[in-house]
């Protein structure tokens, strides 16, 4: 993996990287099935294809089998294992338009398994795959500092997992395509936490709130505000029951 890693490496330097989601590699051609190729013997398998793309490798019976590097036309590349002409086992791709490299695991020409996906812009993933997209547990480092470790489905945080942001923020618990969604804790670095019910991403239901200073609020929110039903207690003891509107106490049952 190591000679697969250098080699892709060096087509970074100097590039304008720009944050991008690939998708799937183009299919190899299959050096048996295009009468358009040429194929080289002197020393080692060249197969070029008129439409510019170009492979260099093991072949068995036709095949691509074995190690090898294989170049579209538009400049993705592909340095690794190959079983049946297709991407298998230990591998690395290189996508031209997007600055982005993927390395580790490939089965029947599609990411699976384990492996670490490194975005032109700095982000970074590694984790599990299966057939091509983010699927199991893993771990996200964005460029910002922000970091998600739990659990993917479908290239999105999907279950249980926890987000620490760069400002010292700390979400855990759990997710629905990507958005903060269920039962769930968010502690802000100023020391305040909220316990409860989230819905895309915000205090959604019954949940509860501490501030940093003592004060507890026990109610239900709605769009992240106090809304309908609660009791707050501050720091010092006194306790209001009543309905609140939009973060406002709009009617009150009891306060001592």
């Amino acid at each position: 993996m190591q000679r697969i890693c250098t080699y892709l490496l060096t087509w970074l330097i100097a590039s304008s990287f720009v944050l991008a989601e690939n998708p799937p590699l183009p299919k190899p051609q299959d050096p048996m099935h295009n009468k358009t190729k040429k194929v080289l013997d002197q020393g080692r398998n060249i197969c070029i294809w008129a439409n510019g793309d170009m492979y260099e490798g093991e072949l068995k019976d036709g095949k691509m089998d074995g190690y090898g590097i294989y170049r579209w036309s538009d400049g993705d590349i592909y340095q690794g294992y190959f079983r049946g002409s297709k991407q298998s086992m230990d591998g690395a791709a290189y996508y031209a338009e997007s600055n982005n490299v993927y390395e580790g695991m490939w089965r029947d020409g599609k990411r699976e398994g384990r492996g670490v996906l490194r975005w032109g812009n700095g982000d970074i993933y590694e984790g599990e795959w299966t057939a091509d997209v983010r699927s199991g547990e893993g771990i996200f480092h964005a460029a910002n500092g922000d970091m998600y470790a739990g659990h993917y489905e479908n290239n999105q945080r999907n279950g249980q997992g926890t987000y620490r942001y760069a400002n010292g923020d700390v979400y855990a618990g759990n997710w629905v395509n990507g958005e903060k969604e269920g039962e769930g804790r968010y502690m802000f670095a100023n020391g305040s936490c909220y316990q409860g019910q989230f819905v895309n991403s915000e205090f959604e239901g019954e949940g509860t709130y501490i501030t940093a200073n003592g004060a507890v609020y026990v109610g239900h929110f709605h769009e992240g505000l106090r809304h309908g039903y609660g009791i707050y207690r501050t720091a010092s003891g006194k306790q209001v029951v009543g309905v609140w509107n939009r973060n406002k106490l709009e009617t009150t049952y009891s306060s001592t």
